[in-house]
């Protein structure tokens, strides 16, 4: 999660793209537990399916903030 400091300064777009990815992470969360039955490895599963969800959020951030990587 965003902290939301007085410190922290979240521009337009950023506060944007948080709203997004959070209501995208909401759906594939609710698809992968609809399409299996509860227990341990659905939680598990949507568990592993956020780490490459908020690795792109953590990139899309960055990229407004500071553009595209040169590397």
């Amino acid at each position: 999660m965003v902290d939301k400091d007085k410190n922290l300064k979240i521009t337009p777009e950023q506060e944007y793209i948080i709203e997004q990815h959070s209501r995208m992470v909401g759906k594939v969360l609710d698809l992968l537990e609809a399409s299996m039955p509860e227990g341990n490895q659905c939680e598990k599963i949507k568990k592993l399916a956020q780490v490459p969800l908020y690795d792109f959020r953590h990139t899309m951030l960055q990229l407004v903030t500071t553009g595209i990587p040169t590397e």
